[in-house]
């Protein structure tokens, strides 16, 4: 209905109905995103999940994959990953777990949502909960506190219903922990076949009809990125900002309440050497380079200068500072080399530690400890912070004002006419990617954005810096290019994709010849390939074996005398692999320290509580009347 109405707002028939509607569409949040139908998006044993609540947990996941992935995660990918489908998953087994609970008599009480809001730093001020902000932020966020309080009833309860179940596997015996302690020290020793594309490039031939017909399966995959062409008004808070003024009690409060935010992590100094391997490289290339890297860390245990060593020897950029990589925080390095570095004290020189760019021997010059910022250097980011805070709600009021006039006129133009205090900003297209500089880049607004159709009024829009009204003028769908605009692309991906078919091809064939019972190695030299035995490999190996890809460890443990070879050739990249098991060695029984022991203690019980909450779900979910709407 709410689209209708806006879609046909140019009509002066209906401009009084929705003024006197506008506002109760937007303090319930009803907006442009949310599809509103008398039927149920999910029906579980008589218990209704609305569209506006469906869609609300779809936009929080989409918003996750795109912070994960990047805002240029395409519309394909999404649908590929089911997230539709996850959602309803994820809507269903939270409303089983709640209901199989209260017929347990498992509840949380009124006295227990009190405590919990009353807890909530966002609502306190001067370390006490606050009635008036409480009431405030719940507004500004278009929330009745019965809403708010159903809903964290409803967290409350599945977080204690969880618990609940969990208290059911609480132990874990000496055997299971010796067991999963042989699993992870257990080593498998396995043969390795590579088989590349890079080998059969130089055989592919381009004819440009192969070409042509190869771009029309594939020319989707060129497309290019939708654009919207948009008009908006803007409501940023700094408007209201300047009338606002805060007292050094309140800085100082909100600094201490705070403080854990203004610590600096502890960061480390360090210098490494570098010899350098690709992804690609060859068996016989990463041997070599372990031995230099092996040679060199002799040397500078040794005691030779480890910066001189790093000027002569280092094979990357570093190496004219003497391997020097300055100082940074936990996280801001590649994992393997990160984890090594945190592990060490000063003056220690590391063991060889492989990551994706190859073999680093890695020197700790010194420890940073953490410091916390004070005040005076965050002062003005606290009163910024508590300005924008007060200046919410009369933000959203001017806002909520402006969308009322808007739908009153029919139209952000009519709007803008009467009222020439207010900016409508025009835009030129612009992609997810490309958005303007002033607004926002975050994948939760720009999703907003390119959910609107062409003629399409946007409800509310809220980012860090203010409220939005937005209205979609053009949009511009994605459009395949013609060949000849990316033809050298093009004409690299097909040969990709050519030798990647004879690769397969050849591995395929490969491993059908081994399984019928020829040897390995013979059958790899005639088609001049190399076949290379790998060293005792285990599960999370620090230094993972130069002839076997770290992915391919779990499949190569998997093998054994009775199944030799994995059921096909296993790929990582665009490379295959063809692995034959040679033997297996099981660890000597050892005595495990307690930190192992807790650990392993800690891994199993999260592991059988999940099976069993897991299979408590699927009991349920077998027993429950469930209805999904076909129109999700």
């Amino acid at each position: 209905m709410l689209q209708i109405l806006r879609n046909k707002a140019q009509s002066t028939i209906i401009q009084a109905l929705v003024l006197i509607i506008a506002l109760v569409f937007i303090f319930w949040g009803v907006g442009t995103n949310m599809t509103n139908s008398r039927d149920a998006a999910i029906s579980i044993n008589n218990e209704e999940i609305s569209f506006q609540e469906f869609q609300k947990s779809y936009d929080q996941a989409i918003a996750g994959y795109r912070q994960q992935f990047g805002d240029a995660i395409s519309d394909e990918l999404l649908k590929g990953l089911g997230v539709k489908q996850q959602v309803v998953n994820q809507l269903t087994q939270i409303t089983l777990l709640r209901q199989g609970l209260k017929a347990m008599g498992v509840m949380v009480t009124p006295v227990e949502i009190q405590t919990t809001i009353e807890k909530m730093p966002q609502f306190q001020k001067d370390s006490s909960f606050n009635l008036d902000i409480y009431q405030t932020i719940l507004g500004t966020n278009r929330l009745t506190p019965h809403k708010f309080e159903d809903s964290i009833s409803r967290d409350l309860l599945s977080e204690k219903g969880i618990t609940f179940i969990n208290n059911f596997a609480t132990t874990v015996s000496a055997a299971e922990i010796n067991e999963i302690h042989q699993r992870d020290q257990e080593t498998v020793t396995v043969k390795v076949v590579k088989v590349s594309p890079d080998l059969f490039s130089d055989k592919i031939v381009v004819n440009p009809q192969d070409l042509a017909a190869w771009f029309e399966t594939k020319k989707d995959n060129y497309k290019t990125e939708q654009k919207v062409k948009v008009q908006y008004l803007s409501f940023p808070y700094k408007a209201q900002q300047k009338n606002i003024t805060i007292s050094d009690e309140q800085v100082r409060a909100q600094y201490e309440k705070d403080k854990a935010a203004y610590q600096i992590p502890e960061k480390r100094h360090a210098r490494h050497i570098l010899f350098k391997t690709e992804e690609n490289s060859s068996a016989e290339k990463q041997r070599t380079q372990l031995k230099k890297a092996e040679e060199i860390l002799a040397r500078a245990r040794a005691g030779e200068d480890f910066s001189t060593l790093a000027k002569t020897y280092s094979e990357d950029q570093a190496k004219a500072t003497g391997g020097d990589l300055g100082t940074f925080a936990r996280g801001r390095m590649i994992k393997e080399f990160d984890d090594a570095v945190f592990s060490m004290q000063p003056n220690a020189i590391s063991d060889i530690v492989k990551t994706q760019f190859g073999y680093h021997i890695i020197k700790l010059e010194e420890i940073l400890p953490a410091v916390t910022q004070p005040l005076e250097e965050v002062r003005v980011a606290i009163v910024t912070k508590l300005q924008t805070e007060q200046a919410r709600p009369a933000t959203f009021q001017m806002a909520n004002e402006a969308y009322e006039g808007i739908i009153a006129a029919g139209s952000l133009q009519a709007y803008a006419q009467k009222h020439t205090d207010k900016a409508v900003i025009p835009t030129d297209f612009f992609s997810r990617t490309t958005p303007p500089a002033d607004l926002s880049h975050e994948p939760k607004f720009m999703d907003t954005v390119f959910s609107l159709k062409k003629g399409e009024l946007s409800s509310l829009v809220e980012d860090p810096s203010g409220y939005f009204i937005i209205f979609a003028e053009e949009i511009q769908q994605p459009t395949p290019p013609k060949l000849e605009a990316v033809n050298e692309q093009a004409t690299k991906d097909y040969k990709l994709a050519k030798a990647t078919e004879m690769a397969k091809e050849t591995a395929t064939t490969l491993l059908a010849k081994v399984k019928g019972g020829a040897d390995l190695e013979t059958s790899a030299r005639e088609e001049k390939l190399q076949a290379i035995k790998s060293g005792p490999v285990r599960k999370n190996n620090p230094t993972p074996d130069p002839a076997l890809p770290a992915s391919l460890v779990d499949q190569a443990l998997r093998l054994g005398a009775k199944s030799p070879f994995p059921p096909e050739a296993l790929a990582v990249g665009d490379d295959l692999y063809i692995l034959q098991f040679v033997e297996r060695k099981s660890p000597e029984i050892s005595k495990l320290d307690e930190t192992t022991k807790q650990n392993y203690t800690a891994t199993l019980l999260k592991q059988k509580q999940d099976r069993l909450l897991g299979a408590w779900l699927k009991h349920q979910e077998k027993n429950a009347k469930i209805f999904t709407s076909k129109n999700i």
